[in-house]
């Protein structure tokens, strides 16, 4: 398992890993193709030559078995008289030129050497594929050579200059290299054009889930025109995000249809409280309605609140969205909480930087109020609270920090969920939505909220897109 495990992580997990992957792949193959030709050529041409030295030198051992010693030793005198590699009266078994250069040398039955111009030493008896040897210029120069007895006891040395096999190799490598070149680089750029199409089209249905996750919902995969599988695939994933939008719509109308519904017999039960408390005769039945009409009130607030969230998360209200000068919006909000965290005995320190969004100012500055509100009630021993509003060129944002009993690392995301809360006992007031409220609003601004939690307070920061990103 261990041993798979190696080979999975060898395999390319990325689009820009498998066109190099696809373009390393198609150079091996076209190098190897490349050697395996040029071997099969090298051999072809040497195997020619070994063929032409084999003829060449049978037919001057059949002439010498005719004619004897002297006259082979004129005809190899002729031969290398008249720069031919061919005489007349001798057949190559081809009846034409084999077009290489033919050496010669030519050793009687006591060793001496009687003939032919081939500037070289005796190669041993057989075949000898490198024998050195001088040119008539006074180049060295290598030969392939064989060295045959003749019948009379003397030795034939017939030899071909293999300057020839050096050209042909040359030339096939330069032929090769630019073709291996050419090639290479063609299927290179073909390779990452292709994985740069596959990568754009996967950016586009990145950014489009995205979009969604923030809560677009009317976002939809680009489907091309050439109905290819990544057409299919975008057309099955639309399928599924209209099928998912229909359910998410069908749930919020449920919710908001049903919290509307109930908000009205709810109030009316309320108002009959409360004419039931004026009416009350003794204080035990006074204390039971104040109690039904404080947890009738919880209710109606709670409703409220998950109203105020579904209008926010349905995307209508930016529609309304203009500039707003969020130092000038969080400074008013910072104000009207001052007075709480006064008699708290808490301080609250406000940092802004002048900077504006594209949003709505009302629901930007509840966003904040929801915060300063969650440390009132879960800050604990918290004595000091910093609102902080920054920019760069990229984004805005909003922290509210604390130095509170802060919460757990592992609950930073959870508790932006709706109806959660961490205290389990539900002694604090509060129904778990006010910052499931700050999300939705930072959402639906086009930002993002995060939690940094630690053992010594909790800051979140509210993050908003520069109006000039979009």
């Amino acid at each position: 398992m261990a041993e798979a495990g190696r080979h999975l992580r060898l395999a390319p997990r990325s689009i820009r890993g498998l066109t190099l992957a696809v373009a390393a792949a198609t150079a091996i193959v076209t190098a190897a193709l490349g050697g395996l030709t040029y071997h099969v050529v090298h051999e072809e041409i040497e195997r020619q030559i070994d063929h032409r030295i084999k003829i060449e030198t049978r037919a001057l051992i059949e002439y010498e078995r005719a004619h004897g010693f002297d006259a082979l030793l004129t005809a190899i005198r002729i031969r290398e008289e008249t720069g031919t590699q061919e005489m007349r009266s001798i057949p190559d078994g081809n009846g034409a030129d084999s077009g290489h250069t033919l050496g010669y040398m030519v050793f009687d039955a006591a060793g001496a050497r009687r003939g032919g111009e081939l500037d070289a030493t005796q190669p041993p008896l057989g075949w000898s594929e490198f024998v050195h040897f001088a040119r008539p210029d006074g180049s060295r120069g290598i030969a392939q050579a064989v060295n045959s007895p003749l019948p009379d006891g003397g030795r034939l040395v017939v030899a071909v200059d293999r300057l020839i096999v050096d050209q042909m190799d040359a030339r096939l490598f330069r032929l090769f290299g630019g073709a291996f070149g050419a090639l290479l680089l063609f299927n290179v750029g073909a390779t990452l054009a292709f994985g740069r199409l596959i990568r754009r089209r996967f950016e586009q249905m990145g950014s489009t889930a995205a979009s969604i996750m923030a809560g677009d919902m009317t976002q939809r995969m680009r489907i091309g025109r050439d109905d290819s599988e990544l057409d299919e695939l975008a057309t099955v994933l639309n399928a599924m995000l209209d099928r998912i939008a229909a359910l998410v719509t069908n749930l919020r109308d449920v919710s908001s249809g049903l919290a509307h519904d109930l908000r009205t017999p709810l109030a009316r039960m309320r108002a009959s409280l409360d004419r039931a408390e004026r009416i009350a005769t003794t204080p035990e039945q006074v204390r039971e309605l104040e109690s039904a009409t404080s947890e009738l009130d919880a209710l109606l607030n709670l409703f409220a609140g998950i109203l105020a969230v579904a209008e926010v998360d349905a995307r209508g209200i930016r529609n309304r969205f203009k500039v707003v000068d969020l130092a000038a919006a969080i400074d008013e909000i910072v104000e009207v909480h001052r007075a709480a965290f006064d008699d708290r005995g808490i301080a609250l320190n406000l940092h802004v930087a002048p900077s504006e969004v594209m949003g709505d100012k009302a629901l930007l500055q509840r966003a904040v109020g929801n915060l300063l509100d969650n440390v009132l009630v879960h800050g604990g021993r918290a004595t000091a609270v910093s609102v902080i509003v920054g920019a760069d060129d990229k984004e805005h944002w909003i922290e509210v920090a604390d130095n509170g009993i802060g919460i757990p690392p592992e609950e930073g995301k959870r508790i932006f969920e709706r109806l959660v809360r961490l205290d389990q006992s539900r002694s604090k007031p509060g129904h778990g939505l006010g910052l499931s409220m700050v999300m939705a609003i930072a959402e639906a601004h086009g930002g993002r909220v995060m939690a940094r939690p630690s053992p010594t307070g909790l800051a979140i920061r509210i993050h908003l897109p520069s109006m000039h990103t979009g």
